[in-house]
């Protein structure tokens, strides 16, 4: 199906009608973020991505979990799953994948981000324009990748503003049939011409070789080269905010009186308190083992437990470091220990 630009602010108010609709916005801050939208003047272009990723809209950077009033609960927030994200690049829909086995998989239902993801459909943006700092190619991805969304939707041309939509998944097929009132059939050549800019996109970005990188970590676990690789990091933790697989969090209670919420807001494992024991022990008190942490959970943990590597080669961390540390090269320099 084709959604044409003069259609598209009937699409969007036909869509945003029936559900909440998360498009890319323009960030006071600098950049755009996923925000929910009403018309199509809203959405604005992902060039480089959005600063957050998609998982803002399913784990949200803070969520009030309960309220309660002295020892007893008092009440539970409702989650609206009835979701549609419209303009996700393919980079981060697949790293929901990996979310959802974090916070779905195991039998460990975090009940919050479930009920937002059991419902909710995913419209990923072909990147026909990958930036310098991106690598999805390298780490399996691709910039027309499919992985984790249920419309695949792209440019019918350099430049062009109509979009051709495909459905990916079941839910999919249905978003675009509920919506059909907005779209026009597409000619029959319009896969082929996608592939097309497909295959174009991904030439784009040089493929790095990053299967020797598990095995050198796990014997280099006390390489001089980790302090070599985060001398000049500030433990900001920028990375692994903007980072869409990144899940770590804390829960705190926020009280006046008798009565207080419980909350639930992203942390990092940059940050010297994240390990911090009530003891006042913390076994990862040096940047380096903080360092190490990160890249080890992604590079070599994850694919022992998840079976995938979790980075998904977006390269916000690399656009993000106030000091320009680079993961491509933190890893090459790994790959390189003896």
């Amino acid at each position: 199906m084709v959604l044409e630009a003069r259609s598209l602010a009937a699409f969007v108010e036909s869509v945003a009608k029936a559900a909440k609709l998360f498009v890319p916005e323009a960030d006071p801050a600098g950049g755009t973020i996923f925000a929910e939208a009403t018309s199509a003047t809203a959405i604005a272009p992902t060039v480089p991505n959005t600063r957050l990723s998609v998982k803002s809209v399913f784990f949200p950077q803070r969520e009030v979990l309960l309220s309660y009033k002295e020892s007893a609960i008092e009440a539970v927030p409702g989650v609206d799953g009835n979701l549609v994200v419209f303009g996700a690049r393919p980079c981060d829909a697949r790293a929901m994948t990996w979310m959802d086995e974090v916070f779905g998989g195991g039998g460990r239902e975090d009940p919050y981000f479930v009920e937002r993801r059991r419902a909710a459909v995913i419209v990923a943006m072909g990147c026909d324009e990958p930036c310098a700092s991106c690598f999805c190619t390298s780490v399996g991805g691709s910039p027309y990748g499919t992985e984790g969304a249920d419309v695949l939707a792209s440019r019918m041309g350099a430049g062009a503003a109509d979009l051709l939509l495909e459905p990916v998944t079941e839910k999919g097929a249905s978003f675009l049939a509920k919506h059909a009132g907005q779209l026009k059939p597409a000619a029959a050549d319009a896969p082929s011409a996608r592939q097309a800019r497909e295959k174009a996109a991904a030439s784009r970005m040089k493929v790095l070789d990053f299967s020797g990188v598990k095995p050198k970590m796990d014997a280099g676990f006390e390489s001089p080269a980790w302090d070599a690789i985060t001398r000049s990091c500030l433990g900001c933790g920028a990375c692994t905010y903007v980072c869409p697989t990144c899940h770590c969090f804390d829960i705190t209670d926020e009280s006046r009186g008798d009565r207080g919420v419980r909350v639930r807001t992203w942390d990092a494992c940059q940050y010297s308190l994240f390990t911090l024991h009530a003891s006042g022990h913390n076994p990862r008190s040096h940047k380096r083992a903080r360092m190490r942490q990160r890249l080890m959970h992604k590079y070599s943990y994850a694919p022992e437990t998840a079976k995938a590597v979790f980075c998904s080669g977006c390269g916000r961390c690399v656009r993000s470091c106030p000091v320009n540390l680079d993961i491509r090269e933190m890893l090459a320099a790994l790959e390189d220990l003896a």
